[in-house]
């Protein structure tokens, strides 16, 4: 099975970089060196927070009020925070035996909650003080929770002060062909994330995706085949999903997504040759969506799947297999893109911490689609010409931009230095961009 495993992974590797050879000079750099990295996230203010997962809770919170440049230990103690969410004035993060952190500055202080209580009925002391929450998400006014070992979803209107419990009735399945009892631990599914989607909660879990009914505080069952559907993120209105499970095959979808609340799904296609449907870390913004792989390094497209860059040049490799470490979190700010790179922390490996890569050098999707009779470009002696008047801006093939010349029809190349560039030509509202060698 191992040998395999390297067997598709090398082939994977070897796609890669024939699709994309053309998008690896972006490079990403180490801005903290944290053992078992688990987490990374942007305050409202700039502030770069970050934690890891120390089983002997010796690790903590770090804060960043410099954009990572120097980074302090906050006081708080650490129960191996996991995620962490914006909720009202208070970044909230969830950590192991239910407990919750919670700063109203930025990261810089911290205090410690704990809901444990609410599960103590149906899970037990010992549950209670191994539980942890990867399902987590600030939802019209209420922190919702959702805990990993058969406890249900609560949510707080406090900021988790104090807590309600949603129904558990309707989480439940069955096992085995029995209905399970209201406190068998293994009648609800175990849960990774919360989302919103058109204006509804949804709950995805290892089997199971639910919808939450405000009104009578109960859930409805969309989707029995979440396959670990872990992930997702909100892109241009779509709640966009991947899987965090292995399984190389080109029969799975690599993302799938819902923009009216679950309902119905579509497909985000998969980059060109890759066959790794593994997806451990999403993210999107303002430039697009990102894709981080268990192993297979990051993807990145600004054309919701049209076309996909490898953009892993500066990431930790774990073999020479050519196996890229854990991407945990992905998020940015309007500079950075920035990802928390997990290693087991027993191997006291340096490479595990947070890193970030400069917007500036993300790459520009080679092709858009326009109308037939869109402006067109090509070159010759050092020009670039337009089929019209346009205005015209040039890049590297990492993002830089080089050159932007308004309302002409034809672009002087010779201050350019020889290489491949991208260019963008914008006339009457209609778009192309293509790549010139000079």
């Amino acid at each position: 099975m191992m040998r395999n495993y390297k067997s598709l992974l090398r082939l994977g590797v070897l796609l890669v970089g024939l699709v994309s050879a053309l998008n690896v000079s972006a490079a990403w750099e180490q801005i903290q060196k944290l053992p078992a990295t688990q987490c990374v996230f942007v305050a409202p203010n700039g502030n770069l927070i970050s934690s890891d997962f120390i089983f002997e809770h010796t690790g903590g919170i770090w804060c960043s009020q410099d954009k990572g440049t120097t980074w302090t230990k906050c006081d708080v103690d650490d129960y191996a925070y996991g995620v962490m969410v914006q909720a009202g004035d208070y970044i909230i993060a969830a950590g192991e035996g239910c407990n919750l952190a919670r700063s109203k500055d930025n990261g810089v202080t911290w205090e410690v909650l704990n809901y444990g209580y609410m599960f103590l009925d149906y899970i037990g002391e010992e549950g209670v003080e191994w539980d942890v929450a990867y399902a987590m998400t600030y939802f019209k006014g209420k922190l919702f929770v959702a805990d990993f070992s058969g406890g249900g979803v609560i949510y707080s209107e406090d900021f988790g002060e104090t807590w309600t419990l949603t129904d558990r009735e309707s989480l439940k399945y069955d096992v085995g062909g029995v209905k399970s009892t209201a406190k068998d631990a293994y009648a609800l599914d175990s849960y990774y994330s919360l989302a919103e989607s058109d204006g509804n909660l949804l709950l995805f879990g290892v089997y199971f995706i639910y919808r939450y009914n405000e009104s009578d505080n109960t859930w409805e069952l969309l989707r029995s085949d979440s396959n670990f559907m872990g992930v997702n993120t909100l892109y241009d209105g779509k709640l966009v999903c991947g899987r965090a499970i292995t399984n190389y095959t080109d029969q799975v979808p690599f993302l799938e997504y819902t923009a009216d609340g679950g309902k119905t799904w579509g497909v985000v296609a998969r980059p060109e040759g890759m066959i790794d449907n593994n997806v451990r870390a999403i993210h999107s913004d303002e430039k697009g969506l990102y894709v981080g792989l268990q192993n297979g390094g990051l993807y990145f497209t600004d054309n919701f799947g049209e076309s996909w860059s490898f953009i892993s040049k500066g990431m930790p490799t774990m073999n020479d297999e050519g196996a890229y470490e854990i991407p945990m979190i992905i998020t940015s700010d309007a500079d950075y893109v920035y990802m928390a790179v997990y290693k087991e922390p027993w191997l006291q490996s340096d490479v595990s911490g947070v890193y970030r890569l400069a917007k500036s050098e993300l790459p520009v999707a080679a092709v858009d689609k326009v109308k037939a009779d869109a402006v067109v470009g090509y070159v010759f002696d050092n020009t670039l010409y337009i089929n019209g008047v346009a205005d015209v801006t040039i890049y590297t093939v990492s993002g830089v931009k080089v050159c932007a010349e308004e309302g002409c029809e034809r672009v002087d190349l010779s201050g350019l230095a020889d290489g491949v560039y991208v260019y963008e030509a914008v006339m009457d509202g209609n778009r192309i961009t293509g790549k010139f060698a000079k």
